[in-house]
């Protein structure tokens, strides 16, 4: 059971956060690292225990009953054109290079797992390979998810409205650009930047991402297709 389950959820009427001490059901006090304090108000509906590398994790989910305003439309807007050679491309001419989390340490993982196979399965020296093999990946996820929300707070001061592109990432992830895209973990990157833009009183909305390099912005007209050389859009009916 300790080795198969990664993560569970504990769903109690009421959970006693005493000090640096938690109560969950049917278990006694557990001490944990707390990050923050709960804010005054707020209840706590759920505990999701989790397993990872470094230890185990409790995250709190806590409710509050009042109504939150959903942002609107105003000030400056930003459309966001994400890709493999750039991670994004803004329509004010930032551009993001794609950041390389995984292959800064692809070298060391892979050191370990060639050492890995030459190890008895379940022995204490695969057990230490594997825990090595992992805290460098979780060690990875750490870091991009860090860069992902600081990015998203970059661009949320620099604008009003953010528009994005309505992407299957999942479909990008088996495509002949797999690795360069789980790497950048761009699905997860439009869902922190959705919820900084919330709190950051941001109007974001995704568009439909069929024609939006064919259809001119100006006026309307379909362009038609144009090769991946082709940079700058000339639209023949307005001038654009």
């Amino acid at each position: 059971f300790k080795k198969r389950m990664k993560s569970f959820n504990l769903l109690a009427k009421k959970f006693e956060v005493n000090g640096n001490k938690i109560k969950l059901p049917l278990l006694k006090e557990v001490r944990f690292v707390k990050s923050r304090e709960i804010p005054e108000g707020f209840k706590i509906k759920q505990v999701q225990i989790v397993k990872k590398a470094s230890g185990y994790y409790a995250n709190l989910a806590l409710e509050l009953d009042i109504d939150l305003p959903t942002p609107q439309p105003h000030g400056h807007a930003i459309g966001i054109d994400v890709g493999i050679k750039s991670m994004l491309a803004t329509s004010d001419g930032l551009t993001i290079k794609r950041p390389k989390f995984l292959d800064n340490v692809l070298r060391k993982i892979k050191l370990l797992q060639r050492k890995l196979r030459n190890k008895e399965r379940g022995s204490n020296k695969s057990l230490k390979l594997q825990k090595r093999i992992a805290l460098l990946h979780e060690k990875v996820a750490n870091k991009r998810k860090d860069y992902h929300f600081k990015l998203a707070h970059q661009l949320c001061s620099q604008a009003g409205m953010i528009f994005v592109e309505d992407i299957d990432f999942t479909a990008w992830s088996k495509g002949m650009f797999s690795k360069q895209s789980l790497d950048m973990g761009l699905g997860q990157f439009i869902t922190i930047l959705e919820y900084v833009c919330s709190r950051t009183d941001t109007y974001f909305a995704k568009v439909n991402k069929d024609y939006t390099s064919q259809v001119c912005p100006h006026c309307g007209v379909n362009t038609g297709k144009k090769d991946l050389s082709q940079r700058l859009h000339v639209c023949p009916e307005c001038g654009s």
